[in-house]
């Protein structure tokens, strides 16, 4: 297991480069001299986002970072309104920048969760912020974005198994009251996307 992690912190550092953001989502995040992680999560959810995502859907892409990344891809790809949160200043700053460098006009935010988002949004999707399989941080938010994601949203959460119980994730999920429409893998990629909505 020691030497499995090892061996996917390496290949997250090796894809964590402006070349493999250029070549895996077409963008170019030269604009921001902060680091950024891509890797199995950020890879697997753009499957899960081509699979669902329509043109005339609202996303609200919930922490998205320094980079924006997936909020950018889902503006070029697939062409759907964007709107993307961060809590950091320094973030929000970066991701303004590299939008506008890759000419995607996304709506970047700050806030906690949902609490600045005005509006209504078909799909919310979330990369949880963990360290470890053992960091309670990362369950307690997970179960917070739960709790106060409005009623008609749909959400796609995204877990790499290396760094989350994904079987904790799944119990969390359920036991607010949220169904599984789908989960998405991809072989070899130790993540899963949790594509859920609240049961009726």
């Amino acid at each position: 297991m020691k030497m499995l992690k090892f061996l996917v912190k390496g290949i997250t550092k090796a894809l964590s480069t402006n070349f493999f953001a250029k070549l895996l989502f077409g963008v170019d995040c030269s604009q921001s001299n902060i680091y950024y992680q891509i890797g199995f999560s950020t890879i697997l959810m753009k499957k899960s986002l081509k699979k669902f995502v329509k043109p005339h859907d609202k996303v609200i892409d919930i922490g998205t970072g320094a980079f924006a990344i997936h909020a950018i891809w889902i503006k070029k790809n697939i062409g759907a309104e964007v709107t993307a949160t961060e809590i950091s200043d320094e973030y929000i700053e970066s991701a303004k920048r590299v939008a506008k460098a890759n000419k995607a006009s996304i709506k970047v935010i700050k806030s906690d969760l949902f609490k600045s988002a005005k509006g209504n949004f078909d799909w919310a999707i979330f990369n949880p912020p963990f360290r470890g399989r053992e960091d309670s941080d990362g369950y307690r938010i997970t179960e917070r974005l739960l709790k106060e994601s409005p009623k008609n949203i749909k959400l796609m959460i995204v877990s790499n198994a290396f760094y989350a119980d994904l079987r904790r994730i799944e119990g969390i999920i359920r036991d607010n009251g949220y169904a599984m429409i789908e989960v998405i893998t991809a072989f070899l990629n130790p993540s899963k996307v949790y594509v859920i909505e609240k049961r009726t």
